[in-house]
């Protein structure tokens, strides 16, 4: 490789290096004004999630035992803004293993660290002491790939739960028809959906009411975990039903009805788009089959051919 396409290879890498920077720099400053909108999570989820990761995997319990250490670190530094910047996504992700904030963060850093350090290592070896400051240019990567991982597992989390809800809703509805509590109601259906996102979502809502919470209070706490549209339309509804005395068997009925027609034209919408693209593959396939049985008329056509004699 010449040196002068090794000068452009690295003026290219401190320039992804500094559009990294301004985007994380870019996000930060929008949690850092969001951040004080993203209620704390007071619940003990991190810490039965975080018992049982480490039950199950003994190399867990050290990994959390090591990261502890510099956690302590990046705690007492006090950066807020990188808190705030990992709570959201941490939690719509439903808290994987249990790390609180400051421990996000570090892993964040050692992720960052690792990255940076292992593409330096591989430009010194394959390029030479001069190259090894690409290096620099993936230090927000490590931290950029936990934030898109954390983001695309809640996004999958999310989805789990608006798949389910309208089988819950139908389930609260029958529990409750029944003459039992919405807590009765509540318990059953956590029991049912135990190991599943919106089973945690739920059991969640009802450890807070069952502590003194409002149920208000507690539903738009929901809507806040879960951070979907239809899920605030859903705890807003549960709000007035509770505020204006309405049954909460037939609010939620009304809404389980919603969002299984909601559902039925979501799929219609992609079945109609999936009609689009399947026409695609159509149209080259008849392109192909024209060409198969006219391509040597045409060729010959091309070449001057088909002359009257």
């Amino acid at each position: 490789m010449s040196p002068t396409a090794l000068k452009f290879l690295a003026s290219g890498a401190f320039g992804i290096s500094a559009m990294l920077l301004g985007v994380v720099i870019y996000q930060l400053l929008r949690a850092d004004n969001l951040g004080s909108k993203i209620a704390r999570d007071p619940s003990q989820r991190r810490a039965d999630k975080r018992r049982r990761a480490s039950e199950h995997s003994p190399l867990y319990a050290i990994f959390l035992a090591v990261l502890q250490i510099p956690a302590l670190i990046v705690a007492r530094l006090n950066m807020e803004f990188l808190r705030r910047y990992v709570h959201e996504p941490y939690l719509r992700a439903g808290y994987p293993g249990g790390l609180d904030d400051d421990e996000v963060v570090t892993l964040g850093v050692g992720l960052s660290l690792l990255g940076g350090g292992v593409t330096a290592f591989l430009c010194l070896v394959f390029f030479g002491a001069q190259l090894s400051v690409i290096g620099l240019a993936a230090l927000p990567l490590g931290f950029l790939l936990l934030m898109a991982s954390l983001q695309n597992r809640g996004e999958q989390r999310q989805n789990q739960i608006l798949l389910a809800m309208p089988y819950v809703l139908d389930l609260l509805v029958l529990v409750l028809r029944s003459g039992t509590s919405l807590n009765i109601a509540l318990a059953r259906v956590v029991g049912d959906y135990e190991d599943h996102p919106v089973g945690e979502e739920l059991g969640q809502m009802l450890s807070e009411i069952e502590m003194g919470a409002p149920r208000t209070e507690a539903f738009r706490r929901l809507a806040e975990r879960v951070g979907h549209t239809d899920i605030s339309a859903l705890a807003e509804s549960m709000v007035q039903s509770e505020e204006l005395g309405w049954p909460l068997a037939d609010t939620l009925e009304r809404q389980a009805d919603r969002m299984a027609a909601e559902r039925v034209l979501a799929a219609q919408a992609k079945a109609g788009a999936a009609g689009v693209w399947v026409m695609l593959p159509s149209t080259l396939v008849l392109v192909g089959a024209v060409l198969l049985l006219f391509g040597p008329i045409i060729v010959r056509f091309m070449q001057g051919g088909f002359k009257l004699r």
